[in-house]
């Protein structure tokens, strides 16, 4: 090892250039020894000339001097410093010195902690014990930053308890030094109680703990710690400031953030750049861009920092505009750009669909060199698949060396957002290695292509594979699950979320309140939604639509008041649920007040769907004129839907005549819309009029139009069931005998009970003994039978329907549900029916 650290012959005799006289006329300063010059050293190899002449005067061995080599190289903080430091102090070790041996593994210590070298660190304190040197006060401090940095938990508490048994739990600057250890572990509560029995703190030790809090995802504690500092006549820091601006940030609560910034203001703290910095980052995350901007434009000395603040803000808030409004100015007058900036710029282009600037983006990253970054390959990949321009975004994945998962989930969002679910299949199927978020790209994908039954099959494959669904994952299990009216599942998935602790935040809470509502359980929705901590518009959209697709009127207007005490800012959609709900319960009164409401009292102007409920509302109430008229005269050119609203409201009301007006305008509109053909000849027939149900039936023959075929589903024991009108999937069933046998007691209890079949509903031409039979094969009554022999007494049947339901099988689930006493609960194409002692809670208006 001595051999090691023995000068080269060639350069003894040669003086460092630094130490050099720049001019022999001039008188001769006094000039350092070259051991006292050790401490003006830059490089590595500086300090290797001087102590190459200090080992030639024979000094190498002194303790002064090697204090001073081992200080100067810890303060260089580069691999190659420490390591000959570290070679400098065993060497001197050999030789059985004692004296300043403590200083010397200090600075040692120091020196490998702050280059985040902590195993070294860690094992050069083991040496320093081993070896018989008591440590200090100034040891532990070094040692713990460095257990800190590699999260070296169980060496971190051995010194804990070395420090005990020396009598060092005391110093202050010991014990910030077990706070932050324990902070940066994650073990909030050890920090806590260190801090707690701390007989003397000072803003280190606050600062510590709020830092440790804000870093920890707990953020409240952080800016709650903040105000019982300044409470007791502590001063903080910059810090100290840094950090709790950071906490507000988290936090998002514009309130904190403006009490925070009341301190620094009457305070009189100076601000410095990293100051300056988290506010227009904390500014920007409250919402408050305004604020942001204005301390942004006043900053006198802009770094590249806060401008990669601005920057990757505005990208989070879909503001790519402003965002490259900002890099505009940067670029001609700002620090030059980095990687964070670039990666901000690329996802700024893909957000405008920009691929001219993005492949200026492009070309930047490779005339500097930073395509190596996964994380630049990865947004050029997604910026160039949102401009449509997928070989390109094929070509970048391709050329990229380290393929990573990250880069492969960027190509299957790219293919699944321009529709080519073929291909994300395809790259998923190949993924040598799948994340979460490949999982959750995939299930999503299938609930946007309304493939809702193989993305519940997906999330099954992945909880066998081991993965663990988080919140984006259940988001879209919740969708499915409603979309499928799958009580068990639904309820299943509830259950798996709680079990597994998944943070039910205010997205994930409104799609189970929906889910719930949606399979026909209200109850259960609204027990969710009185469990969320935080509501937005959205939640309370979805428990006011619970009500509406129950019936329950009064309810969903006692949340709509709640949520105007409660000063939430309303939108288009829950107008939207709540008139539905005015609508179903007949609540024609509030209906009215509460569409007036929407421009005159909260500036929204109402769209051809506001129309439509309001359209039905007045059509339930028979003043199908008042309805017509307000068709006629909106602001907005009407559709087939709201025509179809009007023709279902002349039917309940027998209005033959503005029914053939309202459905020959939805012909016009939408000639393949067959429902409202079927339903004007119905009201034909209702009316006796067998000339023009003749007539709308070969108008339909003529046009080869077919009708949609009615498709109902039943979950049984977690398994989903479907039948279709006409018998063809009873035949395949399993249970097929054991349904057409249901079905023939059902019909003779019927017709006991006094039930003549609604033989209107068929516009076949054949005899009223097949209509009887073609009637009885309806999918929602084969359904209903199926339930009815499948699951026990009092257990209700959950039916979800593709169509509306015709009025022969609205009559048959009413006496279902009396003669069998059993709950019925369908969801149709407009509505959910529920169906409990021969009473539906549509009132027979649906």
């Amino acid at each position: 090892m001595a051999a090691m650290l023995h000068p080269h012959p060639l350069v003894i005799s040669a003086t460092p250039s630094f130490i050099a006289p720049s001019n022999q006329n001039e008188p001769k300063p006094i000039k350092p020894s070259p051991t006292e010059s050790l401490k003006n050293c830059k490089t590595i190899n500086q300090v290797k000339q001087l102590h190459c002449q200090i080992t030639k005067k024979g000094h190498s061995h002194r303790p002064s001097t090697v204090t001073k080599l081992i200080t100067s190289c810890a303060e260089m903080g580069t691999v190659q410093s420490l390591d000959y430091a570290r070679k400098a102090l065993d060497l001197f070790l050999e030789q059985q010195e004692t004296k300043g041996v403590l200083f010397m593994y200090n600075s040692l210590l120091r020196g490998y902690s702050s280059a985040e070298l902590g195993d070294e660190a860690i094992g050069l304190y083991v040496q320093m014990v081993v070896q018989g040197v008591l440590p200090d006060k100034f040891t532990f401090p070094f040692a713990l930053s460095a257990c800190s940095k590699v999260v070296a938990f169980c060496e971190g508490v051995q010194l804990h308890g070395s420090i005990v048994k020396l009598g060092l739990e005391g110093d202050v600057f010991v014990g910030n030094s077990l706070i932050h250890f324990y902070a940066e572990c994650g073990e909030m509560g050890y920090a806590r109680k260190m801090f707690d029995e701390m007989r003397e703190r000072n803003t280190v030790s606050w600062t510590s703990l709020i830092c440790g809090y804000g870093r920890r995802s707990m953020p409240k504690e952080a800016v709650s710690l903040f105000f019982e500092m300044v409470g007791n006549g502590i001063e903080p820091n910059s810090v100290t400031m840094v950090c709790v601006i950071s906490a507000c940030a988290k936090l998002k609560e514009v309130g904190l953030s403006e009490r925070v910034c009341d301190y620094i203001g009457e305070s009189g703290m100076k601000s410095n750049i990293l100051m300056v910095n988290s506010l227009v980052d904390m500014y920007m995350k409250c919402g408050d861009t305004g604020a942001a901007m204005r301390l942004f434009d006043e900053c006198v000395d802009k770094n590249l920092v806060l401008y990669n603040t601005v920057l990757s803000n505005y990208v989070r808030q879909g503001l790519a505009g402003e965002a490259v409004s900002v890099l505009g100015e940067m670029l001609r007058q700002g620090p030059r750009p980095d990687r964070v900036t670039i990666l901000s710029a690329i996802s700024a282009c893909g957000q405008l669909s920009d691929s001219l600037s993005g492949k200026c983006c492009h070309g930047y990253v490779l005339r500097n060199g930073l395509e190596g970054w996964d994380t630049i390959c990865n947004a050029m990949i997604d910026m160039y698949m949102k401009c449509g321009q997928q070989e390109t975004a094929c070509r970048v994945f391709d050329n990229m060396s380290n393929k990573t998962v990250v880069s492969r989930n960027s190509l299957i969002s790219g293919f699944i957002r321009s529709g080519d679910v073929t291909s994300a299949w395809k790259m998923f199927n190949e993924m040598p290695k799948s994340d979460l978020v490949s999982w959750n790209t995939m299930i999503g994908a299938l609930v946007q292509e309304s493939k809702f039954e193989e993305a519940i099959e997906l999330f099954r494959v992945m909880q066998a594979e081991g993965i663990k669904g988080d919140r984006v994952t259940m988001v879209e299990v919740s969708s499915a699950c409603g979309y499928l009216g799958a009580l068990d599942l639904a309820k299943w998935t509830h259950a798996y979320i709680e079990k597994n602790d998944i943070n039910c935040d205010t997205r994930l809470g409104t799609a189970l309140v929906d889910m719930f509502a949606k399979c026909g359980d209200p109850q259960s929705a609204i027990k969710v939604f009185n469990t969320m901590a935080r509501r937005d518009v959205s939640a309370w959209t979805a428990a006011i639509g619970a009500m509406a697709m129950e019936g329950n009127g009064e309810r969903a207007l006692e949340l709509f008041d709640h949520m105007l005490k409660q000063g939430v800012k309303l939108d288009e959609v829950v107008f939207v649920a709540i008139l539905t709900a005015c609508s179903h319960a007949g609540l024609l009164e509030q209906g009215r007040n509460i569409f007036v409401s929407m421009q005159s009292v909260h500036g929204i102007t109402p769209n051809i769907v506001h129309y439509g409920c309001m359209a039905d509302l007045l059509g339930r109430a028979g003043l199908l004129e008042e309805a017509a008229n307000l068709i006629k005269c909106m602001p907005i050119e009407p559709n087939d839907v709201i025509w179809g609203t009007l023709l279902a409201a002349c039917r309940t009301h027998k209005n033959v005549e503005m029914a053939a007006y309202a459905a020959e305008q939805i012909s016009k509109l939408n000639p393949q819309r067959t429902g409202s053909q079927v339903l004007l000849s119905n009201i034909y027939a209702s009316a006796g009029k067998w000339a023009d149900v003749a007539k709308v039936r070969l108008e339909l023959k003529e046009r080869g139009i077919q009708k949609v075929p009615g498709c109902s589903s039943i979950e049984v024991n977690g398994v989903i069931h479907e039948f279709t009108s006409g018998g063809g999937d009873t035949d395949k069933h399993l249970e097929k005998s054991h349904i057409e046998l249901m079905l023939q007691e059902i019909n003779s209890r019927l017709r006991d009970a006094g039930h003549i079949p609604d033989l209107d509903n068929v516009l076949l031409d054949v005899d009223d003994k097949e209509k009887e039979y073609l009637l009885s094969q309806h999918s929602e009554k084969v359904a209903i039978a199926f339930g009815l022999i499948s699951t026990g007494q009092g257990v209700p049947i959950r039916v979800v329907k593709n169509l509306r339901m015709c009025s022969d099988c609205h009559s048959f689930a009413k006496l279902v549900s009396r003669i069998y006493e059993r709950e019925i609960i369908v969801r149709d194409n407009n509505r959910f029916h529920f169906f409990n002692q021969g009473l539906c809670s549509c009132s027979d208006y649906w």
